[in-house]
């Protein structure tokens, strides 16, 4: 028996507890809803250390764990949306960048990551197989969110005109330029509301792509706001896609250095 990812049995009253939490629907509880059971909070830390050794449950984070499904048998399983989940490591949180893309239904690309943006440090997570990314930004950016009721929980995402702009701040975190602009294609938003959000950033490099993006790509927009776009163009040349080498063909009229392939993306139907 593989008794490294093998759990083992459970007591009565470890059986009953993790009973009565998933008939509450509580398949991600705290500490002090196990404290409320058993009736003190030194007994509750006792249990779910050993039912977390035993790999009955997952640490989420601190005081936070997921019940491992009851129904799994011997091999420990999960069922639980990992969004939700994703909502439990972090307390100031959005989801965003290529998690919200596909949510959005502007790629057909399945993340195996969920992105999640946060105004603290947070280490990477991986749980039962999946890794949830934190994408750190300043407080000045952390906004453009909403609640959304996903698969029947209430989840803060980004929402669709600032999931936009902060993949065209950070292309790296959102499957790469191809997928960004393929997702401006696909998008029907307000490029109005796009544009106050990204002059909130401060950062120019997103217009240079936002103009250039909208030109490659075909994308109708009023005249007027592709003119607002253009008086945004900072001096300098900033990389299209950021992170990797700087050297490509310099667009003079976006201000762009094109150091990565790019190519259109057939629209989403």
């Amino acid at each position: 028996m593989d008794t490294e990812n093998s759990r083992m049995g459970l007591g009565s009253i470890e059986s009953k507890i993790l009973s009565d939490l998933a008939s509450e629907g509580k398949n991600i509880f705290t500490v002090e809803d196990v404290a409320k059971i058993v009736g003190s909070k030194e007994k509750a830390n006792n249990l779910v250390s050993k039912l977390a050794k035993k790999k009955w449950l997952e640490r989420l984070s601190k005081g936070t764990y997921l019940i491992l499904e009851l129904a799994a048998g011997s091999k420990p399983e999960w069922s639980e949306d990992s969004f939700y989940i994703a909502s439990k490591i972090a307390k100031k949180y959005y989801i965003g960048y290529l998690s919200m893309l596909n949510y959005y239904g502007w790629t057909e690309q399945i993340p195996t990551t969920v992105t999640i943006t946060t105004a603290n440090r947070l280490k990477d997570k991986k749980i039962m197989g999946t890794k949830y990314e934190f994408i750190s930004i300043s407080t000045k950016k952390f906004f453009g969110f909403k609640e959304a009721n996903i698969r029947g929980h209430k989840i803060i995402v980004s929402n669709k005109e600032k999931t936009i702009v902060d993949c065209l701040d950070h292309p790296e975190y959102s499957g790469g330029i191809d997928e960004v602009a393929k997702a401006m294609a696909n998008a029907k938003i307000d490029w109005g509301k796009a544009i106050e959000y990204a002059e909130k950033m401060d950062n120019g490099a997103i217009f240079k792509r936002m103009g250039f993006l909208l030109e490659e790509m075909e994308i109708t927009v009023p005249k007027e706001l592709v003119e607002k776009i253009r008086k945004k163009i900072t001096k300098g040349y900033s990389p299209l896609y950021p992170g990797i080498n700087t050297k490509g063909k310099y667009n003079t009229k976006w201000n762009l250095i094109i150091n990565t392939k790019f190519s259109k993306k057939i629209v989403l139907t």
